[in-house]
């Protein structure tokens, strides 16, 4: 027997796979908790059904409504067929219906602490500290291995080599993953960095649940270093992130926040992501297209309604990451600009000259604010372009008409 001979094609079994899942168990309603919805440009729902011990992929394309608007942690109710995505060999719901069941256990958990820590003044803006412009020494809390601390590491090293990390291992999913970020936390309080980034990747909510607790939102809240949340992909949220001074996207979009760059070279950057997104886009646009064409001028083949869901759900998925990637860079790239351009003009030392206005001066040191110039015999008038020294006999302006005579000045 001629092994090859007689084997099957993946798209073959995958077919069959469909067929029966089809056939066999025909329509299902499910009922379970919503993890990672997501809607795609093209108006396709993406979500994940889980409970305690299971989880299965569900998609529910436009063309069929909703009379609720679902979020991550809702319990709600499914009906539909099991199909296959070939593309991934994976099996999913692919949902006619859905309706609301209330809410899960850690939804429900989050949205209690949320509000208490809300009335408890955490989440306040007024409290909040601006990041620095150009850090030059920076802390990071996220787990030694993996994929985010070397992201980060990459990310600072490329774009401020002189820079200096200063990294605090900790544990970011698992009972003992708070106590170990608070602790990092406050170590980092011990050290001269000018700004810290907590934070690792993506994931359920159960892996991010570290950051969602209380010991963690009171470590942030009670640190004296600024810090930036970066906490999972862009459509996560924390506690974390609401208690933190800056939230970012990524783990890496933190990373870019707090590296400097020169303006030309930051727009050379932009330019050269905006024509490889642009290639890449339109290269991808173009080859499915092409398989599309192949496919509708082909003999009608089984299913035709399921292949054709995969190219949409592969459109969807190149739009989409698409999407994220250039709002991010061009988000963070002016965020950056505004800041560094911001900082140059606060800091020069004759912005105040140009603007018209004068300094006070006696025996070598500028008059302060509060100090008056009935104090003094003689006194130094500095402009832009002239140094006067003049002799005061009588300050005959009050305080009030001072006053006045600024706030037409302004």
């Amino acid at each position: 027997m001629d092994s090859a001979k007689d084997a099957i094609t993946v798209a073959s079994l995958t077919q069959a796979i469909a067929l029966l899942l089809r056939d066999e168990i025909g329509i299902v309603r499910v009922t379970g908790e919503i993890s990672g919805f997501t809607t795609a440009a093209s108006g396709h729902r993406y979500f994940t059904l889980k409970d305690e011990s299971a989880q299965i992929d569900g998609v529910m394309w436009a063309s069929r409504t909703l009379s609720f608007r679902p979020k991550s942690g809702m319990q709600v109710v499914v009906q539909g067929r099991l199909t296959i995505y070939a593309t991934r060999g994976k099996y999913q719901i692919d949902c006619d219906r859905m309706t609301a069941a209330g809410q899960g256990d850690l939804y429900l958990a989050f949205a209690a602490l949320k509000e208490e820590l809300a009335e408890r003044g955490y989440f306040e803006l007024d409290r909040k500290r601006d990041i620095p412009a150009l850090p030059l020494k920076i802390g990071v809390v996220t787990s030694p291995t993996g994929a985010v601390i070397q992201d980060i590491l990459s990310t600072l090293n490329r774009r401020s080599p002189h820079c200096q990390i200063y990294l605090c291992p900790a544990t970011v999913q698992g009972e003992n993953a708070p106590e170990e970020i608070a602790r990092a936390i406050a170590s980092l309080q011990n050290t001269d960095a000018d700004v810290l980034i907590v934070g690792r990747g993506g994931g359920s909510i159960e892996d991010l649940w570290a950051f969602n607790t209380l010991q963690v939102a009171e470590a942030i809240y009670h640190a004296r270093i600024p810090i930036i949340s970066a906490v999972g992909h862009e459509t996560d949220f924390t506690i974390a992130d609401f208690v933190a001074d800056l939230r970012a996207a990524t783990p890496t979009a933190a990373a870019e926040l707090v590296s400097q760059c020169d303006r030309d070279t930051l727009w050379q950057q932009i330019t050269l992501c905006e024509n490889r997104l642009t290639r890449t886009i339109q290269f991808e646009m173009q080859t499915y297209h092409q398989r599309l064409d192949s496919l509708t001028n082909s003999y009608v083949l089984q299913n035709f309604g399921d292949r054709l869901h995969d190219r949409a759900q592969q459109l969807d998925e190149a739009d989409r990451d698409m999407q994220k990637s250039l709002t991010r860079h061009l988000r963070n790239s002016s965020i950056k600009l505004e800041g560094i351009t911001a900082h140059l003009r606060s800091l020069h030392p004759l912005s105040p000259l140009q603007r018209g206005f004068a300094l006070l001066k006696v025996s070598d040191r500028f008059i302060r604010n509060d100090e008056s110039l009935t104090e003094f015999d003689r006194v130094e008038i500095v402009r832009q372009s002239e140094i006067a020294e003049v002799k005061i006999e009588k300050a005959k302006i009050k305080k009030a008409k001072i006053k006045k005579v600024y706030d037409r000045l302004k």
